[in-house]
């Protein structure tokens, strides 16, 4: 399975980039973005206007940073052969103060089923704020999340060790205690790290997050990864 996922994600990668016309609609959800969002923002949100709607019964939405934005998802649904819609919503270098904003404009209406968070990571880059201040973001977010897409369910997930020498083990003990208090579910991906196809790994752990239930045929899979 691993091989066969890996092939595909190989062959199917690009670089290649959208350009839109925003409407009125994108123009004033843009008005309280900052410009270091701006350009990935109005893409997502063009593309909302194509993408199915009302997915509560079985649709994902990632929301991340630079880790979660740089996962292939449609060519690893494709891989993994998933059934339902899964939607990355991530953001290069996005940190968790800017998140909430950028949720409502951009990932909101998709009304998913379940959302998944993958924050931190570029925070604890800039070691600008302690732990306990991030986290303090991070409850605000969820909070305000919880209020907008009332029937979802959210899971908070792990960052993992990256070049740049962050070391997030504190960060993600917090985390874990905070999704608990928050009647959230942790997913800890810290493993993918270690894994010469982080992105693969990742998304392989986070699966069984992403539906109500899992078939026999998807739990042998995941233990053969």
């Amino acid at each position: 399975m691993e091989n066969a996922v890996k092939k595909s994600y190989i062959s199917n990668v690009g670089n290649g980039r959208v350009t839109f016309i925003g409407n009125d609609s994108t123009a004033a959800a843009m008005a309280s973005i900052s410009q270091v969002y701006e350009r990935e923002a109005e893409e997502y949100m063009e593309l909302n206007d194509i993408a199915e709607k009302n997915l509560e019964e079985n649709g994902v939405v990632i929301m991340g940073s630079t880790f979660a934005k740089e996962m292939p998802v449609g060519e690893l649904v494709q891989s993994f052969e998933l059934d339902y819609n899964v939607y990355n919503r991530s953001f290069t270098d996005l940190s968790i103060a800017d998140a909430k904003e950028l949720f409502a404009a951009c990932a909101q209406t998709l009304e998913p089923a379940k959302i998944i968070l993958q924050l931190g990571e570029t925070d604890l880059e800039r070691g600008f704020k302690s732990v306990p201040e991030l986290i303090k973001e991070y409850i605000a977010l969820v909070k305000d999340i919880k209020k907008r897409n009332r029937f979802s369910d959210i899971v908070i997930v792990s960052v993992c060790e990256n070049a740049n020498g962050i070391q997030p083990a504190e960060f993600n003990a917090q985390l874990e205690k905070m999704a608990d208090e928050l009647g959230c579910k942790y997913a800890d991906i810290t493993e993918a790290a270690k894994d010469n196809m982080p992105s693969v790994k990742a998304f392989s752990l986070l699966r069984r997050f992403m539906r109500n239930g899992i078939s026999f045929c998807e739990a042998m899979t995941m233990v053969e990864y």
